[in-house]
């Protein structure tokens, strides 16, 4: 029973030299594929070190360039493996007209249904393109802050501050505030009642952001010195006493407006200067951008 089957299978096979030499073609077929492609990522490794350099080895330089490199290896990798796929088919005989050609009417009709993801596919150019944000800078979408994880030309990976992931379409990143370029500057505002003396409060104040400048541990964390910027409001029972910190993206602005909010708090308690019961000292973000 097993006989009619072994001859229908010798038939379609082709015969052995013939096969051996199949065989061979396919195995230079992948061999080449993978000496492109290890070519093609040794380059695309120079370009990375080339754009890091250009950028003088700064975070988002080198940020950017990382995430480039990741994509250019996926779409690599994707045309070589196609390519290889087609070659192999070509050795095996396959007439390959055919099948283009289908694929091409198959390309159309997927066109006229994948309009978003065409959308998706440009986004994410423009995004690389004019350099909006890489993995690892923290953004802001629809008013949630969340970290880059991963960037793609169809989609971004956001994981935020409960470390839930996100997969954002590029598409719908339509308003996006980056919070890792440049300089990030916060205010500290600290409530005092209205029948206190505030020029004995703005004093206080002064000798706590004074102190804190001289103080070597956060001198290197800070681009300027701590500010005093003096009574910011007076309405109803208490006034505001405002001062800002301005440091780099990242812990440091927040770790100096924590320290300093502590600071004044137990400088006007010692000092006897009452704060408005009912409010804390609160710190708000001013402004971030790229520094001058």
């Amino acid at each position: 029973m097993l006989r009619p089957a072994v001859l229908l299978i010798t038939r379609l096979l082709p015969e052995s030299e013939k096969l051996a030499d199949m065989g061979i073609r396919i195995a230079i077929t992948v061999v080449f594929a993978f000496l492109v492609q290890r070519l093609l990522f040794l380059g695309i490794s120079r370009m990375e070190k080339i754009m890091i350099r250009a950028g003088h080895g700064l975070t988002p330089a080198e940020a950017r360039a990382h995430t480039l490199g990741l994509i250019l290896r996926r779409l690599v990798t994707t045309v070589v493996i196609v390519g290889a796929i087609f070659q192999s088919l070509g050795v095996l005989g396959w007439n390959l007209a055919p099948l283009l050609a289908g694929a091409g009417i198959v390309g159309v009709a997927l066109g006229f249904g994948a309009q978003t993801l065409v959308r998706d596919v440009i986004a994410g150019l423009f995004i690389l393109a004019e350099n909006q944000f890489s993995v690892g800078d923290v953004i802001e979408f629809e008013g949630k802050p969340a970290a880059v994880e991963e960037l793609s030309l169809r989609c971004t990976t956001l994981r935020n501050f409960n470390g839930y992931v996100h997969f954002i379409p590029n598409g719908e990143l339509k308003s996006v505030t980056n919070r890792s370029r440049g300089w990030t500057r916060l205010a500290v505002d600290a409530p005092v009642a209205t029948d206190q003396s505030l020029e004995r409060a703005l004093d206080v104040c002064r000798r706590v952001v004074d102190a804190m400048n001289a103080d070597p541990a956060w001198k290197q964390r800070l681009l300027d010195p701590v500010e005093l910027w003096g009574v910011e409001s007076l309405t109803g029972p208490e006034a505001q006493i405002r001062m800002v910190v301005r440091a780099r993206p990242g812990a440091d602005a927040p770790d100096a407006a924590r320290e300093l909010r502590l600071r004044v708090h137990r400088a006007l308690s010692e000092a006897g200067i009452r704060g408005a019961l009912s409010r804390e000292i609160a710190i708000t973000p001013l402004a971030s951008g790229v520094a001058a």
